[in-house]
């Protein structure tokens, strides 16, 4: 297999780019060590291949990368030209394209409790496009409606922190700015997309690759067993226990949710008013419209807009 190298670069050959963004809480984690498993596979396939951390919370988040908001030009250089080291070795192996999984390039999601949807958005992907040195090929940006992700961002913090109850943050979430068509339209102008996918469905490893990269089929690929789902039951617990000062020990935590994820569950408390319920569903209804109807753009999995109305 030939290497994406100096060679290549100096020609100015064009090397497709395929980004996976977004899903913190819809399974980008299982599908991130998905890829991660079968870097092997990819690379026989003629990928390369970078994974970020999912939560952005270790030391593979892109987030360790950026610039912090407000930098500088010199920083954001500086910042581009580290990424863009940090790609190298993974991009000479990609003779077919090189593929990136980065759920965390709009931002951190405990930004989103505090009803901003990704402010730094378009400077965390100008920073990207400028380590890439290219457009990006594919994009495809997995969404879920807007009080699912809420509350499960709020789920996922809580499993290691002490929070406040979710109905404290309602009434700023209620009426946050923002939103998935704006940040889809931010990604695609910083990062000169050519096809943009917007996975709305759940979707197994398999279908997030096919989505990722058309008609690659791995040989025999890895099944990394997925990672349990945060559920109230098992918030609630933690929650407690974090009350009573009672620190878990390595691998508790992880024991505690399987368990309860095991359980019947429950309709989770959005701690918001039908009206408000309803408000966030019809924009996340709208946002999938607009996106379906725009040119280059997919959507995989919208609802029917009758639901709006539920």
């Amino acid at each position: 297999m030939k290497l994406w190298g100096r060679a290549k670069a100096m020609s100015g050959q064009h090397q497709p780019i395929h980004l996976h963004v977004g899903g913190q809480t819809t399974g980008a984690e299982d599908f991130v060590v998905y890829l991660a498993a079968n870097r092997a596979g990819l690379r026989r396939a003629g990928y390369g291949l970078f994974c970020f951390d999912v939560m952005a919370a270790g030391a593979d988040g892109l987030s360790d990368a950026l610039p912090a908001p407000g930098a500088d030009p010199s920083e954001t250089g500086a910042a581009s030209a580290a990424l863009a080291r940090r790609f190298a070795p993974d991009r000479k192996t990609g003779e077919e394209g090189f593929v990136i999984s980065a759920p965390d390039l709009a931002g951190p999601v405990s930004e989103l409790l505090l009803g901003r949807f990704y402010p730094n958005a378009r400077a965390r992907a100008r920073v990207l496009r400028q380590a890439l040195g290219q457009r990006v090929d594919r994009l495809v940006l997995a969404v879920q409606p807007y009080e699912v992700l809420f509350h499960s961002v709020w789920m996922a913090l809580a499993l290691n922190r002490r929070m406040d109850p979710f109905a404290d943050y309602a009434a700023a979430l209620a009426q946050f700015q923002g939103g998935w068509a704006d940040l889809a339209q931010i990604l695609t102008e910083e990062l000169e997309v050519r096809e943009l996918v917007i996975q709305a469905a759940p979707a197994n490893t398999a279908q997030m690759l096919n989505a990722l990269v058309p008609g690659l089929a791995l040989r025999q690929p890895i099944q990394p067993l997925p990672k349990p789902r945060a559920t109230p039951g098992a918030v609630a617990m933690v929650q407690r226990l974090i009350g009573q000062t009672i620190k878990l020990q390595a691998g508790q935590r992880d024991r505690l949710v399987a368990f309860h994820a095991r359980q019947p569950q429950v309709r989770p408390d959005f701690g918001m008013s039908a009206l408000a319920l309803s408000d966030l569903r019809g924009r996340y209804i709208a946002d999938l419209h607009m996106l379906a109807h725009s040119e280059g753009a997919r959507v995989i999995g919208a609802p029917e807009p009758a639901l709006a109305a539920e």
